[in-house]
C-alpha cells in the first residue's frame, strides 16, 4: 500500500493561483494524497503558523509544504517519495515552464541567504519532509511569521542530523518575480527573523565568536542605510532589534528545545557573507 502524503497550502488573497495550484496536484500521477488548505486572507496569522495548523490536521505520512502560485509536475510526489534527502526540495522552473529557476539556496553563516556560493541548505517554493522530522525538531518557528521560516527548519534540521537537498527529478513552475526588490516590511521581517534564528540555533560558544562580526557589517549595513533609505532606519532595522529584546525569553526558551546532535561546525554554511551581497545592492533593491 502507498504512503500517504499531505499537501500543505496557504492562500493570501491569491485565490487564481491557489485554484490552478489545486488543479495541477489533483492531476498528478500519486492518487494517495490529501491537500490541506487555509486562507488566510481574513487573518493573516503568517506563512509559519499557517503552516502548522495544516501540519497538525495532517494524516500522511510525509509533509509536503507548497507555495501557493505553483503548478507540479504530473509525477512529482513519485519522484519526491524515491529521494535520498530527509528533507528535500524540488528542482524550480518559471511559471510557463521554459526557464529553469534557483531551488536550492545557500546559508551564510549569519543566518542570511547567500545565493548559490556553496552547499545546499535550504530548498525555495517547497519543502517535503516526514512527519515524524517535522514534529521531533518542532515545526515552524511561529515568531518569524515569514521571510526565513524554511531556512530556520532546515538549521535545525541539519543539527538534528538530517540532510537537505533538491530532487532534480521532482519538478514544479513557480510564479516567482524575476526582478528582487525589498520594501520596509521586507527588511523587517529579514532582519528581525536573522537575529532571531542566530540567536536560538547557535550554541554560546558559536555566538560569542559570530555576534561582533554580524554587528561589523550591520553598522556598515545602518550607515549606509542613513543616506540612502533613512525611513529605513525607523521603519525596519529599530522595529527588528526591538522585537528581539521584547522576546528574548521566548527565543532563549525555544534554544533549550533544539535538538543538537552536530556540532555547528559541521552545519554546512557558505563561506560567503549575505549581508555583504545586500549592503552592496541596497540602492537597487529597494522599491
Amino acid at each position: 500500500m502507498s504512503v500517504k502524503i499531505s499537501v500543505c497550502l496557504t492562500d493570501f488573497r491569491e485565490p487564481v493561483l491557489t485554484k490552478i495550484c489545486m488543479k495541477s496536484i489533483e492531476l498528478t500521477t500519486y492518487k494517495n494524497i490529501e491537500i490541506l488548505f487555509r486562507d488566510n486572507s481574513r487573518e493573516n496569522i503568517g506563512l509559519a503558523a499557517s503552516s502548522n495548523l495544516l501540519a497538525k490536521q495532517a494524516k500522511g505520512e510525509y509533509l509536503f509544504f507548497l507555495n501557493n502560485d505553483t503548478i507540479v509536475k504530473r509525477d512529482i510526489f513519485e519522484r519526491l517519495l524515491e529521494s535520498k534527502f530527509d528533507v528535500t526540495g524540488c528542482r524550480m522552473f518559471n511559471y510557463r515552464g521554459t526557464q529553469e529557476l534557483v531551488s536550492g539556496n545557500s546559508l551564510d553563516r549569519f543566518g542570511c541567504p547567500a545565493a548559490q556560493t556553496g552547499p545546499v541548505f535550504y530548498p525555495d517554493g517547497a519543502i517535503f519532509i516526514k512527519k515524524s522530522i517535522f514534529d521531533e525538531i518542532g515545526g515552524f518557528d511561529e515568531r518569524l511569521f515569514l521571510y526565513g521560516e524554511d531556512r530556520d527548519l532546515c538549521w535545525r534540521a541539519w543539527l538534528a542530523g538530517y540532510n537537505v537537498g533538491i530532487n532534480n527529478n521532482a519538478g514544479f513552475c513557480h510564479n516567482s518575480h524575476s526582478i528582487i526588490s525589498t520594501n520596509f516590511s521586507q527588511r523587517y521581517h529579514s532582519e528581525k527573523n536573522t537575529i532571531r534564528i542566530m540567536l536560538k540555533n547557535y550554541t554560546v560558544k558559536s555566538l560569542v565568536r559570530i555576534l561582533p562580526e554580524y554587528m561589523f557589517w550591520s553598522i556598515l549595513e545602518l550607515l549606509y542605510v542613513t543616506f540612502t533609505r533613512p525611513r529605513a532606519i525607523f521603519k525596519s532595522y529599530i522595529p527588528a532589534y526591538w522585537f528581539n529584546i521584547k522576546n528574548l525569553g521566548d527565543t532563549l526558551k525555544l534554544r533549550k528545545k533544539i535538538i543538537r546532535r552536530i556540532p555547528d561546525s559541521k552545519v554546512p554554511f557558505s563561506k560567503d557573507v549575505g549581508k555583504l551581497w545586500v549592503f552592496k545592492n541596497m540602492k537597487i533593491l529597494w522599491r
